[in-house]
C-alpha cells in the first residue's frame, strides 16, 4: 500500500497549484498532462519539501512581498517620488528632515495635511513613498540583469562544454579575463563611462525612452537622468553572465558523456536539440539555485553602486541613493538610513533563504530525507 502524506493547509495548496498548472499547460499543448503526470508528481514532492523548510518559506514570504512592491509599489506610495513639499509651505522646517509620525499642513497646497510614517528627506519627500518607488527600480534591474546576463552565460557555458576543443578554450579564455577583475571594481569603471553613450542613444529613440520611464514608472521629465540607470543595467550584465557560463560549462563536460546523450548524438539528433532538451534540463537544478541566490546579490550591488553615486540620480528614488543621501546627516537623521538599509536586509536575506531552501529540495538525498521523515511520522502516528 502507498503511503500517504500528512497533508497541511500549504501542502493542499500545493495540490490545488500544481493541478491548475498542470491544466494551463494542457491548454496549449493537448494532452500535456497526462503525459506528464510524473513530472506533476515530483513538483508535487518539491512543493510537498519546500513546505517543511521554515527558513524557506521564510525565505519565499520575503521574496514575494518584494515582486509585489516591485510590481504596486509606487501604486501604493502615499505622495509621488518627486513630489516635494518643501515648496508648497511657508515654513520649510515643517517638512525639512521630520522623524517618523510627523504631520505638516502644506499651506500652498490646498492646506493638505501630509504624514510621514517613516520620516521625510531632506528635500521633504516622504520616506516611505520613496522606499515604495524604489522597490521597483531593484525590482526592475534585478528582473533584466537576470534575465539578460543569466542567458548569455549559459549558452556561452553550454557551447564551451559541449564542443570542447578550440571554442572551449576561446569562451573559457574570455570569460577568465572578466572573472580576473573584482565584479564590484568592474561594475564601478562601466557604470561612470556608459552613461552619457547610453543617454545619448535613448534620447535619440522616443518610444524606447517612453518605454522604459513607463517600466520604472518615471514621469516624463526624468528622461535626461536614464542614462546614468541604463549604465548600471549594461555594466551589471556585463559582470554577471562569466560565473553562470563557467557553471554551466562544468556541468555540460560530465553530462555530455552520458550514454542518453550518445544515443541522441547516434540517432542524429541536431545539437541545438540536444543541448537544450537533453542537456540543459538535466543540470538545471544548480543553475535555478545560482539563480536564486543572484537576485539577492543584484539588489545589493546595485544599492552599492547607487550609494556610491553611480546609480539614479535624485529624484528618482533608488533604495542605495536614499541611503547614501541620508548618511550626511546620520545619526541625527537615523530613518533615513535605518529603513531603507532594513529593506535592503530583508530582501537580500529572503532571496538566500529561498535560495538555500531549493538547494536542498533540488538534491534528490535531501529532498528524499525530508519525504521520509514525512511518511515516517505518519507512519507512526497511524500505528
Amino acid at each position: 500500500m502507498q503511503e500517504e502524506y500528512k497533508k497541511s493547509i500549504l501542502d493542499k495548496l500545493a495540490d490545488k497549484f500544481v493541478y491548475g498548472l498542470g491544466k494551463f499547460i494542457s491548454l496549449f499543448k493537448k494532452g500535456w498532462m497526462e503525459k506528464n503526470r510524473s513530472k506533476l508528481e515530483e513538483w508535487r514532492l518539491m512543493l510537498y519539501a519546500l513546505n517543511r523548510s521554515p527558513p524557506a518559506l521564510i525565505g519565499l514570504f520575503l521574496v514575494m512581498i518584494f515582486i509585489f512592491l516591485g510590481i504596486f509599489g509606487p501604486y501604493l506610495a502615499p505622495w509621488k517620488y518627486n513630489f516635494m513639499p518643501t515648496l508648497y509651505t511657508s515654513n520649510y522646517d515643517q517638512v525639512y528632515l521630520v522623524p517618523p509620525g510627523s504631520k505638516a499642513v502644506l499651506e500652498y497646497y490646498n492646506n493638505a495635511v501630509i504624514t510621514y510614517p517613516l520620516g521625510s528627506d531632506h528635500y521633504g519627500r516622504d520616506l516611505l513613498s520613496l522606499i515604495l518607488q524604489g522597490a521597483r527600480t531593484s525590482f526592475v534591474i534585478s528582473i533584466i540583469v537576470i534575465i539578460l546576463g543569466v542567458p548569455l552565460g549559459i549558452i556561452l557555458g553550454l557551447i564551451a562544454g559541449y564542443y570542447g576543443g578550440k571554442i572551449d578554450e576561446l569562451i573559457m579564455r574570455i570569460t577568465d579575463m572578466f572573472l580576473s577583475f573584482p565584479a564590484l571594481i568592474l561594475a564601478i569603471a562601466l557604470s561612470a563611462v556608459l552613461p552619457e553613450r547610453l543617454q545619448e542613444f535613448i534620447s535619440a529613440h522616443p518610444i524606447l525612452e517612453k518605454i522604459v520611464l513607463a517600466i520604472f514608472a518615471l514621469d516624463q521629465r526624468e528622461a535626461g537622468n536614464l542614462g546614468r540607470l541604463l549604465a548600471v543595467i549594461v555594466a551589471m550584465i556585463i559582470v554577471w553572465w562569466p560565473g553562470y557560463a563557467r557553471i554551466t560549462r562544468g556541468s555540460t563536460l560530465a553530462e555530455r558523456e552520458k550514454l542518453y546523450i550518445e544515443a541522441a548524438r547516434a540517432i542524429g539528433l541536431p545539437t541545438r536539440t540536444i543541448l537544450f532538451k537533453h542537456i540543459l534540463p538535466n543540470i538545471i537544478g544548480p543553475i535555478l539555485v545560482y539563480i536564486t541566490l543572484d537576485f539577492g546579490s543584484v539588489v545589493l550591488m546595485e544599492a552599492g553602486l547607487s550609494f556610491l553615486g553611480l546609480g539614479a540620480t535624485p529624484p528618482i528614488a533608488d533604495w542605495g541613493r536614499i541611503v547614501y543621501d541620508g548618511a550626511q546627516y546620520f545619526p541625527r537623521c537615523w530613518w533615513l538610513v535605518f529603513y531603507p538599509g532594513l529593506v535592503v536586509l530583508l530582501t537580500a536575506l529572503g532571496w538566500n533563504l529561498l535560495g538555500d531552501g531549493l538547494r536542498d529540495i533540488l538534491d534528490p538525498k535531501t529532498r528524499r530525507s525530508i519525504e521520509f521523515k514525512v511518511k515516517k511520522k505518519e507512519g507512526e502516528k497511524s500505528a
